[in-house]
């Protein structure tokens, strides 16, 4: 070692021999990629590329259809508010549901659309547009619609499909005053079909269930029609 120090040369430290060994591999390591990434430089670039791409994209869709939301809800906005016949809207809303198909706007133009359709005496096609409404029974547009299409599916003379979409509401109804307010339709529909104790028992129910939530108007609304129908029930159980 005095020779080593004497030359100007300094001496290999032994004192952690792995060190090294780490250091050396860790430089290995690093030639080894810098290597691959100049033979596949091409390959590389390409894919950071594509990551750029792929990244503009979902932000440039984003943002349109941002826009296409705003621009669908500003010309419902506009439509709803014209002064004009059925007949002459009910094209306009057509047009704009193919345009703007896929918004939460465009559900919105198939309810009004529907109703349309209804006060012009066209259930059959109110129907149809409001099969394709997509939002759930428990939102309020999906509510709304199902509320709609069992109107427009009794207005069609399709008495039975009506009520089986008025007792799926009793289901699936978000809240308790639209549930209650499915279920009277449901017993409404039992009364018309001569069901008179099940539309009772119905009546009864929701009654008391706006009783307790202290909707005393629907309350009253649901005894008048128990009362209605109770002298029925009578009649037919002797």
């Amino acid at each position: 070692m005095a020779d080593a120090v004497a030359k100007g040369k300094r001496p290999r430290s032994t004192a952690n021999p792995e060190s090294h060994t780490d250091d050396d591999a860790f430089v290995r390591s690093t030639v080894k990629s810098w290597g691959w990434i100049q033979k596949n430089l091409r390959m590389v670039l390409l894919g950071a590329s594509v990551l750029v791409l792929l990244v503009a994209g979902t932000v440039y869709y984003v943002n349109f259809q941002a826009s296409v939301g705003e621009r669908a809800a500003a010309d419902l906005a506009r439509l709803r508010s014209m002064a004009a016949t059925p007949d002459d809207v009910i094209p306009d809303l057509e047009a704009y549901v193919a345009r703007f198909d896929g918004t939460s706007s465009a559900d919105e133009a198939r309810i009004t659309l529907a109703r349309l359709y209804m006060d012009s005496g066209r259930p059959a096609e109110a129907i149809v547009v409001l099969e394709a409404v997509d939002d759930a029974p428990d939102r309020p547009s999906g509510f709304a619609a199902r509320s709609l299409l069992a109107a427009a599916q009794e207005a069609n003379g399709d008495t039975d499909l009506a009520l089986s979409t008025w007792e799926g509401l009793v289901d699936d109804a978000r809240f308790a005053f639209q549930r209650r307010a499915a279920s009277a339709s449901v017993a409404r529909l039992y009364v018309a079909a001569g069901r008179t104790e099940e539309a009772a028992a119905i009546y009864s129910t929701i009654a008391e269930e706006a009783e307790e939530a202290d909707d005393l108007a629907a309350a009253g609304v649901y005894r008048i029609r128990l009362g209605e129908i109770e002298p029925q029930g009578d009649t037919s159980s002797n």
